[in-house]
């Protein structure tokens, strides 16, 4: 079976549309291997009707060497015949090309999605490529010379606080022991241009002047906003700063918006913001870290009544998404600016800064961030603003005292998901959670060892909930007791039902008595089965679970 339109148009990775000519397949070919690669179909129209493919083109040798010889640098695809619906239809197989490519004609297509989520083909210009490259991670953009600058764009000030920031990261650096030239050489801020020495981009980026980064660098700006209810109450121009002072500048800019709330529970005593001060710091640094400098627009910052929303231009680089952001491989758009900002302690050193963004959302009792309003051409995250859980931060402060180090990111998840859903499989977690299934079961093995966490259930019916010592903490015993005395009131209401109805007992059926969706009256019966209460008989619509 062909894949469905809706997963076509949503991962963009396919095209129903039947091309009419020649040129045309070659277009779409060029345009899936310029963004993601996919599958082009041959004789399928945009309804998703099966007409099935010309005789001419279900030649599939002969239709792969005439793409590979009417592309530059010449493509191999992997083309292939099928049958849908008794009718012939061809699939080519288009990787992600590693450079531009263009048509023999020197076209050179991308596609894109239209407004209604259909995918089109339209014209990559010259200005593009340098994006399209850096989100393969094939070309490093902030590690050239900087278009028109001068080794007098480098700010002697900044240069200074860029050192103090090493020193205070790492004092015993050989890096603070060199003059200025050496310095900005080693670090790369200085590079060799086509006159000679020049500031880098990733130079000017970090410790250039404000009319240098204006001049070179146009797209390195910041908007910090305000929003209470429909009004505006900062709302700021875009500002030009080296990285060195825009990142304090942008905290000096939260400050106002972000208070403190204390929490006191017996030797427990810390004062909370609306928003982490680290994971803020975490995610201000990525958004000017992994922006596409090559992409005209600002670094936006807007702090409403729901929360903070920081977006930046550049889509997530090839190989991430928000559904692996916290198991992938760290990776950056501009490794070189990247490396300056590591060195001065700004950029966390195992590259693993987005847990230190989950983890400061999840600690305090937050939501997970949420990247889900990004697109290929910007990332977006928000972090919701909710007022600290007591309760849920005492817990955490006194189990990372017991253990004398920090709880891991993948605990804090499982904490969390368990804080709000009450009862969760490992499954269950997954599917809220993202997260490999690994991490979460060592997570949750952990934090049962530790008795924050209780197992009930066996099998594929096992769940977990937070342990009567967490509620008996937050004077809620009557909640636990409620959650975990469930499982044997439902055992009791499933076999009674079933021996009023000659012994047996559907899926259906405790569906409708314990007013359960279908997996859950399904892991209900599986663990009843397991435990010897029911045999499962029939299969199909005559399925059922009889007393043994």
């Amino acid at each position: 079976m062909l894949p469905t339109k809706e997963s076509l148009t949503v991962e963009f990775k396919s095209e129903r549309q039947r091309p009419q000519t020649d040129d045309e397949i070659v277009d779409n070919v060029v345009a899936m291997a310029n963004t993601e690669g996919g599958t082009l179909y041959l004789g399928v129209e945009d309804d998703g009707m099966v007409t099935g493919v010309c005789d001419r083109h279900r030649n599939v040798n002969g239709l792969a060497a005439f793409i590979f010889n009417k592309t530059v640098p010449q493509l191999s695809v992997r083309v292939t015949l099928l049958s849908e619906s008794g009718k012939p239809v061809v699939g080519i197989e288009v990787g992600s090309s590693q450079q531009i490519v263009s048509t023999s004609q020197g076209k050179t297509l991308q596609r894109r999605l239209k407004a209604d989520g259909a995918p089109e083909v339209v014209p990559m210009f010259p200005a593009q490529f340098i994006s399209r490259l850096s989100q393969q991670r094939s070309y490093d953009y902030s590690a050239q010379p900087a278009p028109g600058s001068t080794l007098s764009d480098l700010d002697p000030a900044a240069r200074d606080r860029l050192r103090e920031s090493i020193r205070t990261a790492n004092a015993g650096s050989s890096l603070l022991a060199v003059d200025d030239e050496d310095f900005d050489r080693a670090l790369e801020l200085v590079v060799d241009g086509p006159g000679g020495p020049q500031p880098s981009v990733a130079g000017l980026l970090v410790i250039g002047t404000e009319r240098a980064l204006k001049r070179s660098v146009p797209s390195a700006s910041a908007v910090f906003q305000v929003m209470k209810g429909t009004s505006p109450k900062v709302n700021t121009d875009p500002f030009f700063l080296p990285l060195v002072d825009m990142l304090p500048r942008i905290g000096a800019l939260m400050e106002p918006w972000n208070p403190d709330h204390e929490v006191m529970s017996g030797l427990v005593h810390v004062n909370l913001p609306d928003f982490d001060h680290q994971a803020f710091r975490e995610v201000a640094v990525n958004a000017f870290c992994h922006r596409d400098y090559a992409r005209m627009g600002s670094v936006r910052f807007l702090v409403d009544d729901d929360g903070l929303t920081i977006s930046n231009p550049g889509g997530f680089i090839e190989g991430l998404s928000e559904n692996n952001l916290l198991t992938a491989q760290p990776r950056s758009r501009n490794p070189q600016l990247a490396s300056i900002l590591k060195t001065a302690g700004y950029v966390e050193r195992t590259g693993r800064g987005v847990d230190k963004i989950y983890a400061g959302s999840l600690a305090s009792g937050g939501a997970f961030p949420d990247y889900s309003q990004s697109t290929a051409s910007e990332v977006v995250l928000f972090l919701r603003r909710v007022v600290p859980d007591e309760a849920f931060v005492v817990m955490i402060a006194n189990e990372e005292a017991r253990r004398g180090a920090p709880l891991s990111v993948w605990s804090l998840i499982v904490l969390s998901l368990l804080r709000e859903h009450r009862r969760l499989s490992v499954a269950q977690m997954r599917e809220f959670s993202r997260v490999e299934s690994r991490r979460l079961v060592g997570a949750v093995e952990s934090l049962v060892e530790s008795g924050l966490v209780e197992a009930c259930g066996s099998g594929v019916a096992r769940d977990y909930m937070l342990s009567a010592r967490v509620y008996k903490r937050d004077d809620k015993l009557p909640a636990y007791a409620r959650q975990k005395g469930l499982d044997g009131r439902r055992e009791n209401l499933v076999t009674e039902f079933a021996l009023n109805n000659g012994g047996a007992a559907t899926t259906s059926d405790v569906m409708k008595l314990l007013d359960l969706s279908y997996i859950s009256a399904y892991r209900l019966m599986k663990r009843l089965e397991g435990e010897g209460v029911f045999r499962h008989e029939g299969s199909g619509p005559s399925s059922r679970y009889a007393l043994v």
